[in-house]
């Protein structure tokens, strides 16, 4: 979990034998009451929800787009743009190559920095942290790097896929962290690197492949109440900048089924100390200025 702002804020669910969620889940309330902290749970799924004492309330903030992977094919009308994709780039050559970032040659590292610094200065704003990652966990040995590579060899774009454990400790599938994609590179690169990916490690025998949870990007209902507002106002500031719903819309090419991801909290005079502890989650090294530039009121909304 994350202390941000007095808010003790847990992301996803708990980790272990799911006999044991209800003892974690209040566990961790009594931990952070104990210490004077404001518990919540971010981006939590359904069995979470259930585990969590009565009077708790919830909201929704994502939906998981998940694509199972036994049995995929691009086949029929749904999968003519990731179709196209894929055979339009071998029409212009490009190659495919699931690998990792220890793996890769000098060349190919410098590429991959150079793409990532790039898209990081066109923001405004310091990469986002919290439910997204950065080259630091793409380094990670168990994270696989998806490779888009030019016919001269140069990196027109890249994914890094985080391993989704199951029981025993067997990974299971692989969920989607950063995308990444070179100005002026193959144009579909982001379809033919996504349905590449699901062809390989539906070759290797995983069973899922999530896309994530587009953060900010779902449709709140109108008596969603304070922390809605917060949401909708981030989302409306950082959609220019982020493009999570964008974003959204274009995962829906690869005909996800969607498991539904909850803020969890004790009651609604919580949410304004959860509100500011959120948005410095996400943007915890951004400035006074760059936050003002964005039109972000983090220390008014706080007060507020």
């Amino acid at each position: 979990f994350q202390n941000r702002r007095g808010v003790a804020i847990a992301l996803g669910d708990p980790l272990g034998p799911e006999a044991g969620r209800p003892d974690v889940v209040r566990g961790f309330i009594d931990a952070a009451e104990r210490a004077a902290l404001t518990p919540c749970f971010f981006s939590a799924g359904e069995a979470t929800r259930a585990a969590i004492p009565a009077g708790w309330r919830s909201l929704v903030v994502a939906d998981d787009t998940i694509v199972d992977l036994p049995g995929l094919e691009f086949k029929g009308k749904a999968w003519n743009s990731v179709r196209s994709s894929l055979n339009r780039a071998g029409r212009e050559e490009m190659t495919f190559r699931m690998s990792r970032y220890g793996d890769e040659p000098w060349g190919v590292q410098q590429q991959i920095r150079a793409i990532s610094e790039m898209w990081v200065g066109d923001k405004g704003l310091p990469e986002m942290g919290f439910t997204l990652g950065t080259l630091t966990e793409a380094r990670d040995p168990e994270v696989r790097l998806a490779l888009a590579l030019s016919p001269k060899g140069d990196v027109d774009g890249f994914l890094s896929w985080l391993p989704v454990y199951g029981p025993d400790g067997v990974v299971r599938g692989w969920t989607l962290d950063l995308m990444r994609r070179r100005e002026g590179g193959f144009g579909p690169v982001m379809e033919f690197l996504i349905g590449s990916s699901a062809k390989h490690f539906a070759e290797e025998g995983a069973q899922i492949l999530s896309l994530s949870g587009a953060p900010l990007a779902h449709e709140n209902p109108a008596d969603a109440g304070l922390i809605a507002d917060l949401t909708d106002r981030l989302a409306e500031t950082l959609e220019p900048v982020y493009g999570f719903r964008s974003l959204h819309r274009f995962k829906q090419k690869f005909n996800p089924r969607y498991e539904t991801m909850y803020l969890l909290y004790r009651d609604e005079g919580d949410l304004p100390a959860i509100a500011a502890g959120l948005t410095k989650a996400f943007l915890p090294d951004a400035t006074l200025r760059q936050y003002a530039g964005a039109g972000l009121e983090l220390v008014r909304g706080e007060r507020d």
